[in-house]
């Protein structure tokens, strides 16, 4: 599972959340990282990803790139600002923040299977 975080602390937690759930993490910290590890690597199934990244839009532009490029991918997202449904890309699934670690680390499994 690709995780996408620019706060150093954020990504510990949600790799030792990915971990908590039987998952790989593979980690990049921007949005650009993502994507070449995404170019490069054909074993990512699902993408965990911060909305609330910096460049105010980043994690949400991240999302709907995934969507174009790599239909198939799973997206799970958190963030603290509410979303539009309209605006969540297709079988997107947006967790708030604060963290809830039961509902992300089982978010996490039912995407990871």
């Amino acid at each position: 599972m690709l995780v996408v975080e620019d706060d150093p602390i954020l990504m510990m937690g949600l790799v030792e959340f990915v971990e908590d759930a039987g998952c790989e993490a593979i980690e990049a910290t921007t949005v650009v990282e993502a994507i070449q590890i995404l170019e490069a690597r054909l074993d990512i199934r699902t993408v965990f990803t911060d909305l609330d990244m910096r460049g105010s839009t980043a994690g949400m532009q991240l999302a709907l790139l995934i969507r174009e490029r790599w239909p198939p991918l799973e997206l799970l997202m958190i963030s603290s600002q509410p979303w539009d449904a309209a605006q969540i890309p297709a079988r997107g699934v947006v967790l708030s923040k604060p963290f809830d670690r039961r509902k992300i680390v089982a978010a996490i499994r039912r995407f990871a299977v």
